[in-house]
């Protein structure tokens, strides 16, 4: 008999349909060894050593100290009789550096001279049997490098969580990944709370051609209207910039101005437009996908797709690759002429390239696996046939042909004013047939074909008050994003990182997006000015890439962990103080400072417990007698987040706004046609 290991129990029978006979199957669920996390955990032979607890000798050469994970001593022990009892043992966890680490600590605790190591990206008949005729050896770099990274996140979080305890209190948690991920996004939220708006007015009118469409103004005498790009990141007007900035009075002139004047077309201009399919997804481009088209959380799509993957209907999940095997290019192409007939498909199969710098392209993308299975033919139902589908309509719609067509432009002339309208229409929607993620832009429709100087009236001018847009927050979709860009972690850890600061209670997920709480904030501020290289992005993403030298044999993990640690991270955290942060709210007199864990909220001479659920955001001055006297208390919407209400105070109405977008403006009296 011959003994396969695999990671978990729906994949053990998966594997066991595919091998039959002769084969015997079994889980090892996961890690099987890990650092000690309790003092009960540490043997008792170890105990006395002054870096048990540790679990890594720092002055050693940073040797871990091993010991079974808490619940896996029944797994290890029927691991070890069925190894005794078979003729050839193969490992066969996933094909990663965490898999590869696995394979290892098994080979250890099960006392195999040579391990047998499989690995494949596809749980098929085919796959599998391929793979077993095929074992190598275990791979010791990347074991060094899952083993570096497993030490530095020990030394990391036990030399730094035990400082917010002091400065923060409570049970408060800092990591390599997960602290840098934090103070990204706590400086967008500080961004957002500094911001002052300023305020600016669209002007659209009616194009009565046949069919009429909707122009916008641009310009006033030459003179550039301002727009959302006018402004800075703080909400201030560009100093080197030049425009016209209306006032609601001067609007609704301009609105007057329009209404029935005649326009006159100065510019037509029709340009091609190609678009080529997005490539195939990778961990990190279907975490983002899924959270925009899907509405999950990174988090969610990493478990729906490991349960897809371990069921046989997708390719491994963790993956930076977007490229296709010859195998897969076929069939993709086979469904994309199955579906739309030949005439969908280009001469060559398309193959894609990563953009990521610190890819690991040992893996192909995650698409249908085996026979490429439509949807409907899977018997799946709810989240997990979403996401299959999402998956295999972006893998075939790769293969398929550019969407084209073309852009039309009118510029258009009424008296000192300028217009612009533009349309975009396909000629030949391609793989838009399948698969479109492209966001329409507000301004795109229709657009007749109308030569230069044929002449209309405007009807329904209308104006628009705006303000101009703080950075925006980000979805788990967009931070996913972001922490790739900046080389934060990994795809496959994206979603657990997001998930670990939300149980903190460092950000929470509000209407899908990211916000940093007091709390959070109050560790981000701790954190940059004391131990300012865990939260610099920089030094993080400089991690991935020497965990990636170690995985290749270039960088020793002695050598690199003595640089980052003994001369970096250890005397950074020895110089750190316990500085009691403290974080101002923008635009009202609070301060948040820490108290035994709890957030509190210093207004005036008192100190209040913050309420739960509540965010900066949320403060506004008349709230304030409320919550320092501890009358406040939430209240819900009918889409949902709490809205800041006092229990004394009544709610007033508000006035609501004009048809023109401010409130009165269809009152103003007509006068003179006089542009502003």
């Amino acid at each position: 008999m011959k003994l396969l290991i695999v990671e978990s129990p729906t994949k053990a029978r998966k594997i066991q349909g595919y091998l039959g006979a002769g084969w015997r199957v079994m889980a090892c669920l996961g890690h099987v060894r890990d650092l000690p996390v309790t003092k009960d955990e540490v043997p008792e032979k170890h105990r006395a050593l002054p870096w048990a607890r540790l679990g890594v000798n720092t002055a050693g050469g940073y040797a871990p100290l091993y010991v079974v994970r808490p619940g896996k001593q029944a797994t290890v022990r029927e691991l070890r009789a069925a190894a005794k009892a078979a003729d050839e043992v193969f490992l066969a966890a996933d094909p990663d550096r965490e898999g590869e680490s696995i394979a290892w600590h098994l080979s250890v605790l099960l006392g195999l001279k040579e391990a047998q190591r499989v690995t494949y990206q596809e749980i098929t008949a085919a796959a599998l049997r391929q793979a077993v005729a095929h074992p190598r050896p275990l791979d010791l770099r990347l074991v060094a490098a899952q083993e570096t990274r497993r030490t530095l996140d020990r030394l990391a979080g036990y030399g730094v969580s035990p400082l917010l305890w002091a400065a923060v209190g409570g049970a408060q948690s800092a990591g390599r990944v997960q602290s840098a991920a934090l103070q990204l996004l706590a400086q967008r939220e500080q961004a957002r709370l500094a911001f002052v708006p300023s305020a600016y007015w669209r002007v659209t009118a009616d194009v009565t051609a046949r069919p009429a469409f909707r122009a916008a103004v641009t310009h006033i005498r030459g003179t550039p209207l301002a727009a959302a790009s006018s402004f800075t990141s703080t909400g201030h007007l560009k100093p080197d910039v030049t425009v016209t900035q209306l006032d609601a009075t001067k609007a609704g002139q301009l609105v007057t101005y329009l209404n029935g004047r005649p326009a006159e077309v100065t510019a037509a201009a029709v340009t091609p437009v190609t678009r080529r399919p997005p490539p195939p997804f990778t961990t990190s481009t279907l975490q983002q996908a899924a959270n925009a088209r899907l509405k999950l959380g990174a988090a969610e799509v990493t478990r729906l797709a490991q349960a897809l993957y371990e069921n046989g209907l997708i390719t491994y999940m963790r993956t930076d690759s977007p490229v296709l095997s010859d195998e897969a290019l076929t069939l993709a192409r086979a469904a994309v002429e199955a579906r739309f007939g030949p005439a969908a498909l280009p001469a060559k199969p398309r193959q894609y390239a990563t953009r990521n710098a610190n890819a690991q392209e040992a893996h192909e993308a995650i698409r249908p696996a085996g026979a490429f299975l439509a949807p409907p033919q899977t018997r799946l139902a709810g989240s997990e046939l979403a996401l299959y589908t999402l998956i295999y309509e972006r893998t075939v719609a790769s293969q398929m042909l550019d969407a084209v067509g073309e852009k039309t432009t009118l510029t258009l002339q009424a008296g000192v004013v300028t217009l612009e309208a533009t349309g975009t229409r396909l000629t030949q929607p391609g793989f838009t047939a399948l698969y479109d993620d492209e966001i329409r832009d507000q301004d795109d429709q229709a657009l007749p074909l109308l030569e230069v100087g044929s002449r209309f009236p405007l009807q329904n001018a209308k104006a628009e008050e705006k303000r101009s847009p703080p950075p925006a927050r980000f979805t788990e979709g967009k931070f996913v994003q972001v922490m790739e860009k900046a080389g934060i972690g990994r795809p496959s850890t994206f979603g657990h990182t997001l998930e670990t600061l939300q149980k903190r209670g460092y950000v929470a997920l509000r209407r899908r997006q990211l916000h940093v709480t007091p709390l959070g904030l109050m560790i981000a501020v701790y954190l940059q000015g004391q131990v300012p290289q865990l939260v610099d992005t920089a030094f993080t993403a400089g991690m991935e890439a020497d965990l990636d030298r170690i995985a290749r044999g270039e960088l020793t993990r002695v050598a690199y962990l003595d640089r980052v640690w003994k001369e970096e991270l250890a005397p950074a955290i020895s110089r750190a103080a316990k500085a009691v942060p403290a974080v101002p709210a923008p635009h009202v007199p609070v301060v948040f400072t820490p108290r035994a864990g709890e957030v509190q909220a210093r207004i005036g001479d008192r100190s209040v417990p913050l309420p739960a659920g509540l965010l900066l955001e949320d403060l506004t001055p008349d709230m304030l007698p409320a919550l320092a006297s501890g009358a406040w208390t939430p209240a819900r919407d009918s889409e949902g987040p709490r809205k800041p209400r006092a229990k004394s105070a009544a709610v007033k109405p508000r006035r609501k706004k004009g048809a023109s977008g401010s409130a009165g403006a269809e009152r103003r009296p007509r006068r003179k046609k006089t542009p502003p």
